[in-house]
């Protein structure tokens, strides 16, 4: 074995002899590198300038396409391909939890993200569709179908001319009756997705929330007007303690009622005295002149035989209450879903490593550092392919394609950083030529 005074040839032996051992693995596809350690170690005295230590740097040189310096680190830290230590085990099955967590919650988010672009879908079709025209024009055909079916009654016409009244007066009830449950339904939906999934999309983060931020008062205590953002807090919580309560929330699907009318005089006896009520009050509602004052009683009576649960009045004011949905989501699909879904691909791109029992396990250090810059690499994607989105603007067609992108990226850095770079060069390359043609 040769001895050597230089520490630069000392050095380069031992590399050299670390790779070769990694090498006995069937990485290399010659001998060259255990020829050129025999020749330098048959040296009395290697110096750095000698045939043999040039020739054994060249051929160590050409090894690091297939041994890079990572591995060559790990290696002179004293890790061995196939390291299956307790260490190892325990950093394997760490990375293998997160993993699973993130899909977890990616998934959720996902969903989440998916059921409020749904429900922003609904709402946008009900407002370029005119809704509160067509269901103004509903009541007003119930009514009148009412109204000549009580004539008719009246004046004893036959049964032919009763019986298609009723139909057409069921058909218009039925008409009726659906566009109110859609709207309702989805308003229901839409308030309830802002209120509590949007915020709260992950198990126990409203239990948390409320947990923290609200405050204990007692049952009898007036509210305190002087800190209304506490008291609003103390307020949903006590809502959702109180809907938790009644059959694991069951009453939170069903439809709301906009408006609260004085049905005393319609609710009778029974249910069917009520309808009769109604009905027999058809003849002499359809005598008023005031057609303002007409509608508004059949919307009152209506609503009081349960047809319907809102107003027309209030069809445009909660479409644009439930347009704030695109505020909610613009933070999913601008920051959340990118980063998370970038991340995700950072944590595959390490967990494909560890598959390889001849590539060194990441550092936590450099795990830690790929999962940022995966996340970082998801939020900038979104930023370039919607850079006329804002927060609270038109996010609904943000979808799987960006976050597809965004998980690509964040599993291979190397295509988002050449993006980058050829991004840098065209920029610069204007910026030259702009200012050669600002000088000529």
């Amino acid at each position: 074995m040769t001895t050597s005074k230089d520490p630069l040839v000392s050095d380069l032996l031992a590399d050299a002899k670390l790779v070769a051992s990694y090498g006995r693995y069937g990485v290399f596809k010659d001998s060259a590198l255990f020829a050129a350690i025999g020749d330098a170690e048959k040296l009395d005295d290697a110096t750095a300038s000698q045939p043999a230590v040039v020739n054994l740097q060249t051929v160590l040189n050409d090894c690091s396409a297939t041994v890079p310096f990572s591995t060559l680190a790990a290696l002179r830290a004293g890790w061995l391909p196939g390291d299956m230590s307790r260490r190892t085990a325990i950093a394997t099955y760490f990375l293998v939890a997160l993993s699973v967590t993130m899909m977890i919650i990616i998934g959720k988010l996902t969903y989440v993200y998916n059921r409020g672009v749904s429900i922003s879908t609904e709402l946008q079709e009900i407002d370029n569709n005119d809704f509160s025209v067509r269901f103004g024009q509903s009541i007003r055909q119930v009514w009148a179908t009412k109204k000549q079916l009580g004539s008719a009654t009246a004046r004893q016409a036959s049964t032919t001319d009763l019986t298609l009244l009723k139909d057409a007066y069921y058909n218009s009830v039925d008409n009726l009756h659906s566009l109110d449950q859609r709207f309702s339904s989805l308003l229901v939906r839409a308030q309830g997705f802002m209120t509590q999934e949007a915020p709260f999309p992950i198990w126990g983060m409203q239990w948390a929330y409320c947990k923290l931020s609200a405050s204990p008062t007692n049952p009898g205590a007036p509210p305190d007007f002087s800190n209304p953002r506490q008291m609003a807090i103390n307020q949903f919580c006590g809502q959702q303690i109180a809907l938790a309560k009644q059959d694991g929330g069951a009453q939170s699907t069903e439809p709301l009622k906009q408006s609260d009318f004085d049905c005393s005089q319609e609710k009778g006896s029974d249910k069917d005295q009520g309808a009769t009520e109604v009905v027999n009050a058809i003849s002499t509602a359809g005598q008023a002149d005031d057609v303002s004052a007409d509608f508004d009683e059949a919307t009152r009576s209506l609503q009081c035989a349960g047809i319907i649960t809102i107003t027309p009045s209030s069809i445009s004011t909660l479409t644009l209450q439930a347009k704030t949905l695109s505020e909610v989501l613009s933070p999913y699909a601008l920051w959340i879903l990118p980063a998370l879904y970038g991340a995700l691909g950072g944590i595959m791109f390490h967990m494909r490593m560890i598959l390889n029992p001849l590539l060194p396990n990441p550092p936590l250090a450099r795990l830690i550092h790929r999962i940022a810059l995966g996340a970082l690499a998801g939020m900038i994607l979104a930023w370039f392919m919607a850079p006329g989105t804002k927060l609270g603007g038109e996010v609904t067609g943000i979808g799987f394609s960006l976050f597809t992108f965004a998980f690509l990226f964040g599993f291979s850095l190397d295509i988002f950083f050449t993006i980058l770079d050829q991004f840098v060069s065209m920029s610069v390359a204007g910026i030259k030529k702009f200012g050669s043609l600002t000088v000529a």
